[in-house]
């Protein structure tokens, strides 16, 4: 069995690797996108953020996941909406994404902007700007409700964030519930039910078709006055232009974007310019253990792949539909 994978990947769990797959040969990738051997010729590829880091290894990635030889990807992210990886499933590559790799940082990213938006910080800044000496009183977290939607990893972690600031927690998803750090879970009919109840709201869902605009104009209409939209998911899930339109109307309290329908976002787009909106360059799950959990994680399913056994957060090919 050959293994590519980036050479810092290589250095820090080589070891690992060859201990659950002894007959694994390592091919790893350099950050000029060379290698020693066949890459091409790779059954397995363990496609770390490393490999996305300049258009040389980014090059040298992409053309090992055209292969036909391959068997198994390992994905850096959580995410399936990319058309790369529809091909993949497409051609009978097994695919296992990053679910959970990086839902501490977005969790903790999410509670900065609750925090940003609940203990009015724009508004000391602008005051400390002004050389303005005066209070502005804040609310108290454990009166508030945060609404999630999408519960996988991200949703978990944020919950249970959540819950150490004594708020009251609401999750939705397709599929069960059962968290102990939930105080009342809804199946997708529940949107609007979630969103009128929500003071934060959390998209942490995937993208596929049945999300696309999920957040619409009306699903903002149901949102509360003084609410504010935290997307961790894809811009896509978000009807932008109604969203522009809310923010522009002061409809919602604000919103927080570190994902958008276009990525960068243009310099034209009106979201730049909305003081009531705070955009992120879609760096929220970034963290120096990132690499570290990707790795042990691929490390984990290595060993199921070599057992026969299932791994963990293997893609289907209805979830890419």
């Amino acid at each position: 069995m050959q293994i590519c994978l980036s050479e810092p990947m290589a250095e820090r769990f080589g070891a690992a690797i060859v201990e659950v797959a002894p007959d694994a040969t390592l091919v790893p990738v350099r950050d000029d996108g060379t290698c020693d051997g066949d890459a091409a010729s790779s059954d397995v590829f363990l496609f770390s953020v490393d490999l996305a880091a300049n258009d040389d290894v980014l090059g040298a990635a992409l053309s090992i996941l055209a292969s036909t030889s391959l068997h198994w990807v390992q994905s850096p992210g959580a995410g399936v909406d990319m058309p790369i990886w529809t091909e993949l499933v497409e051609r009978g590559v097994r695919l296992t994404t990053a679910a959970g790799v990086h839902a501490e940082p977005i969790a903790q990213y999410v509670f900065t902007y609750v925090l940003h938006w609940h203990r009015q910080v724009a508004l000391h800044q602008r005051q400390q700007s002004d050389r303005r000496w005066e209070i502005a009183v804040s609310d108290d977290l454990t009166s508030k409700t945060l609404g999630i939607v999408g519960f996988g990893g991200i949703g978990q972690s944020t919950a249970r964030v959540a819950k150490a600031f004594g708020m009251r927690v609401l999750g939705l998803r397709r599929g069960v519930i059962d968290d102990e750090n939930v105080d009342e879970a809804f199946d997708p009919s529940g949107l609007a039910t979630l969103l009128a109840q929500s003071d934060f709201v959390v998209l942490a869902l995937p993208l596929n078709e049945a999300t696309r605009h999920l957040i619409d104009a009306e699903a903002l209409a149901a949102m509360r006055p003084d609410a504010v939209l935290i997307n961790v998911a894809r811009g896509g899930v978000v009807d932008q232009d109604a969203l522009v339109d809310t923010l522009q109307r002061g409809a919602i309290r604000g919103a927080t974007l570190d994902v958008v329908a276009e990525e960068p976002l243009p310099p034209e787009s009106p979201l730049w310019g909305l003081d009531n909106c705070v955009i992120t360059p879609h760096d929220a799950g970034y963290s120096p253990l990132a690499g570290e959990r990707l790795g042990q994680l691929f490390v984990e399913n290595l060993a199921r792949y070599v057992a026969g056994e299932p791994m963990r957060n293997e893609v289907t090919a209805s979830q890419i539909r």
